[in-house]
Order: structure tokens, then C-alpha cells, then sequence
């Protein structure tokens, strides 16, 4: 975010009920629903909770700035409750909100990380972290809300009467232990092990550059901007052997897409496969379903014989219009000495009832 953020200093006397955000993706709804629930019950809704997602809480309002308002609950807020769920993607838009909570222009505000998953955030190991599936991590952080002092950075009094580690606060804490379980699930501490089958890339786009797209006449205009825009798309993400392909040891993140190409396209030149993933990105920028004519590339790798066709499985877009695509490169080979790869039509099946 450019500038410093626009958030207005919030002094004791103006905060009335401590408020307390929550930070979560669309995805982990539940897991904020029983959280917010659980709050307000054995607060006797002494404390407010700011919940994006559900109309049984502040959120922004329709027909105003979503930035704003966000802005403007955070720079109130005493708590901010990161719900964090596993180290994938789609965790930027939280990142921002604990990114301003957290900025030296911003009123105080305690953060805690309450962790759903066996994997807690890089950028916030430093920071109060709650395992919602260790009983007594979560009787402790039960404990805080309900009888501490000094758990809201702007308040000196507990927002309830339950006696500190009392059995009413013991009660309590098993209660949100046992409703987090139902929506959390089991344990999945063991190790895990996985890679990308194939190349994959993901490329960003700023609002500005989408608006290029969005902004054309027509769909094959939108199409010939793509070509040119796409190759300024930032590379966000690589795994796999995206790196070889491209005739690279590594892919620094945060660079050009059009820079990673092992040699610098002519000018005015685009490959068919660029084309075609330009086509791909321009359906995806107006929201609408990619359709596949699966161009070729060679690897770019001595050691690769294969063919590969971009594919566009995936895309975000972020409320100023930014957007994220997920590319996965799909490998195919073909016959020695042939000009060709042919894909056979499936054999016919019974009908089910055959």
C-alpha cells in the first residue's frame, strides 16, 4: 500500500466496548463464525467483533469503500484474531489487514495467530500464537479474553467478573476447544510430503493492468493488450520445474514474466503459445471461462524432449481489481522423426444401464 495509512488515532476515553477483529479468508468462514460467536456469548456482547463475512457482525457496509472501512475498523481495533489454516495461497488480502493493524501509525493493537492447521504464518512467529487443537493453548488464550487487564492494549479492567483460570472459565474454554473441532478437523501434524507434477507459474497483474484488458472494445483487441501486458505480469509464484523450462536455474520472484524467456522475444513477435495463453488470461480478465487450443512450447532444457501447452487453472481477483493467475504447464511427447501429437477420441461406453 502506497503512503501511510489513512488511520485515525483512536484515544481511551473513545473506544467504549473493545473491539476485536477478525482476519480470516472467505474459505475459513466457519472457523471465524464459531469464534465470534463464542466471543460475544461470554462477553454478555461487551465486546464487538468486526467479521467481513457475516452480517451478525460489523463489517464493511454496501455502498461504501471496502478499504475505507476496513481502514477505519482496524484503526479501532483492540484484538486482531489472524485465523490461519495452512501455508498456500490466497493469504495477501489477511497480510494487508494484520499489515496495517500492526503499522507504527496505527493505534496499538494485539495480534494473535489463532493457528488451524500445523503450519503457522513465517511473518508472524514472533507473535502470540494459539493452536486451536492444544486444550490448554486455548484455555489460556480463553483466560486473556475474559479476565485479563491488560489483554485490550486500551482498557485496564477484565470485560467480564469470572475469576481468573476459574471452573466458569475452564467451562468456557473447552466449549470453544470442542466448537473450533467440529469445523477445524483432526490433526494433521505428520509430515507431508509433496511437488508439483508440472510447471507451474503465478502471475499478477495490477488493477491498472487489468483495466487495459477490461477497457477494449471488443475481445480480440482486449486479446492483442493481453500480449503486450502479460509479458509485464509479475512473477509471483514458481514450482516444479518451471525454472528449466525456461532455461533457468531459479526464478526470482517479483520480476517481469516477459524477462524470465531464455532469449528476448523480437520485437513485435509473440509464439503461439504466448498467444494462446494471452487468450486464456483475456477470458479470465472478464471473467469468464478460458478456452484451450493447446499451443506448444519446447523446454528451453537440453535435457527435455518434451512438449508443453500453458494452461490456466486458476484465478484470484482482489477488491482493487488486482488479480493473481495460477499457469500449470501440461508436458506431452511425441514419436520420433513425427511432426505431430495426436490424441485419440475415448472409446465408446455402455450406457449405464446396459
Amino acid at each position: 500500500m502506497s503512503g501511510e495509512p489513512q488511520l485515525r488515532s483512536v484515544r481511551p476515553d473513545e473506544t467504549g466496548e473493545p473491539l476485536v477483529f477478525i482476519s480470516h479468508r472467505h474459505a475459513d468462514r466457519r472457523i471465524a463464525d464459531r469464534l465470534r460467536k463464542f466471543i460475544r456469548e461470554k462477553t454478555g456482547n461487551s465486546v464487538e467483533v468486526h467479521q467481513s463475512s457475516s452480517a451478525d457482525a460489523q463489517a464493511p457496509r454496501i455502498g461504501h469503500n471496502l478499504k475505507g472501512d476496513l481502514l477505519s475498523a482496524l484503526g479501532k481495533s483492540d484484538l486482531l484474531v489472524l485465523i490461519y489454516t495452512g501455508n498456500d495461497r490466497g493469504w495477501d488480502y489477511c497480510m494487508w489487514e494484520c499489515g496495517v493493524a500492526t503499522h507504527p501509525y496505527s493505534p496499538e493493537t494485539r495480534v494473535v495467530v489463532l493457528q488451524c492447521g500445523s503450519e503457522r504464518p513465517r511473518v508472524f512467529e514472533d507473535q502470540l500464537t494459539v493452536d486451536s487443537r492444544d486444550p490448554e493453548m486455548v484455555r489460556r488464550f480463553v483466560d486473556s479474553i475474559l479476565t485479563g487487564t491488560d489483554f485490550f492494549p486500551r482498557r485496564t479492567e477484565a470485560v467480564t467478573r469470572f475469576q481468573p483460570d476459574g471452573e466458569s472459565v475452564r467451562d468456557a474454554a473447552r466449549e470453544l476447544y470442542a466448537a473450533l473441532g467440529e469445523v477445524v478437523g483432526p490433526d494433521d501434524s505428520g509430515t507431508l510430503e509433496a511437488w508439483q507434477a508440472m510447471p507451474f507459474l503465478q502471475l499478477g497483474l495490477t488493477g491498472d493492468q487489468v483495466r487495459q484488458i477490461t477497457e477494449q472494445e471488443d475481445e480480440r483487441q482486449a486479446g492483442l493488450v493481453t500480449e503486450t501486458v502479460l509479458l509485464e505480469a509479475n512473477v509471483v509464484a514458481s514450482e516444479g520445474n518451471a525454472a528449466a523450462l525456461f532455461g533457468k536455474l531459479s526464478l526470482p520472484l517479483d520480476q517481469p514474466f516477459g524477462q524470465i524467456f531464455s532469449r528476448p522475444l523480437p520485437d513485435g513477435q509473440r509464439p503461439a503459445w504466448l498467444r494462446e495463453l494471452a487468450g486464456q488470461v483475456t477470458r479470465a480478465a472478464l471473467w469468464s471461462y478460458p478456452s484451450f487450443k493447446w499451443s506448444l512450447m519446447s523446454s528451453a532444457s537440453e535435457n527435455d524432449s518434451g512438449y508443453y501447452s500453458p494452461v490456466l487453472t486458476r484465478v484470484e481477483r482482489t477488491p482493487n481489481r488486482s488479480m493473481k493467475f495460477d499457469v500449470h504447464f501440461y508436458r506431452f511427447t511425441a514419436p520420433a522423426g513425427s511432426d505431430s501429437i495426436s490424441l485419440p477420441l475415448p472409446e465408446s461406453v455402455q450406457p449405464a444401464d446396459g
